[in-house]
C-alpha cells in the first residue's frame, strides 16, 4: 500500500493478482481477440515500470518495459488514483499520464487498456 491506502500497482504481487483478475475477465477476453498487445506503465516519481501482455490465451506481467509497444507514464499520483478506479483516459486528458512509444498502437488499443485498466478498482491481495 502507498501512504494514500491504494495498492502500488508496481508491487509484484498487486501485479500478480492485476493479471489474474484480468486473465478472468470477459470484456479482456473479448478485446484480447483483436489485439496482441504489449503495454507499459512507468512511474517518473520512482523510476518504477512494469509491463502487462494481452493475448487470446491470458494476461501476464512482469517489472521492465522490454518489448512493449507503448507505455503510460506519469506521477505516483496518477497510478495511485488509477488504482482506484479513475479512468486512464481521464488522466491522459488531464496530462496527469502521457502516452510513450508507439501512440498509434494505443489509440488502436484503446478498449482493451480500458477493459485492463478499470479492474484495478478490484484488486486484492
Amino acid at each position: 500500500m502507498t501512504a494514500s491506502n491504494t495498492l502500488n500497482l508496481f508491487d509484484p504481487a498487486v501485479l500478480a493478482a492485476w493479471t489474474r483478475l484480468a486473465s478472468a475477465d470477459g470484456l479482456v477476453a473479448r478485446q484480447s481477440v483483436l489485439a496482441d498487445l504489449r503495454l507499459g506503465l512507468r512511474n517518473t516519481d520512482s523510476g518504477e515500470t512494469l509491463w502487462l501482455s494481452v493475448t487470446e490465451a491470458g494476461v501476464q506481467g512482469g517489472l521492465g518495459l522490454d518489448g512493449v509497444a507503448f507505455h503510460l507514464e506519469g506521477a505516483q499520483d496518477a497510478f495511485d488514483d488509477l488504482g482506484r478506479g479513475f479512468p486512464f483516459n481521464r488522466l491522459v486528458r488531464q496530462h496527469r499520464l502521457t502516452v510513450g512509444g508507439d501512440l498509434r498502437r494505443c489509440v488502436q488499443n484503446w478498449l482493451l487498456l480500458y477493459a485492463l485498466t478499470r479492474l484495478t478498482t478490484n484488486l486484492e491481495l
